[in-house]
């Protein structure tokens, strides 16, 4: 029955053989590449950007960073500054 309609529709024509050929080859890279992604996924859980973004995006979690990144870089430039007469050579 499947072989019949196969040959009647599909294998008959060249024309029909190749477009055939055409539409499968399409549903199968679809598939293809659906499957790959979603292996990749699996093997990569919790290693991916959408695994992982809420922890940068809380804005909660981010202004708490961005303080703590403000005060520390004040602490480094207030260390880095050499004091009067240290550092500087006097001619």
């Amino acid at each position: 029955m499947i072989s019949r309609f196969l040959y009647r529709y599909v294998f008959k024509r060249t024309s029909s053989f190749v477009l055939g050929i055409v539409i499968a080859s399409v549903f199968f890279e679809r598939a293809y590449d659906h499957a790959c992604e979603n292996i990749f996924e699996w093997i990569n859980e919790g290693r991916l950007w959408m695994h992982i973004k809420h922890r940068y995006t809380d804005p909660q979690k981010t202004k708490l960073t961005y303080q703590r990144k403000i005060v520390e870089e004040k602490t480094e430039n207030l260390e880095e500054k050499p004091n009067n007469g240290g550092d500087v050579k006097k001619g």
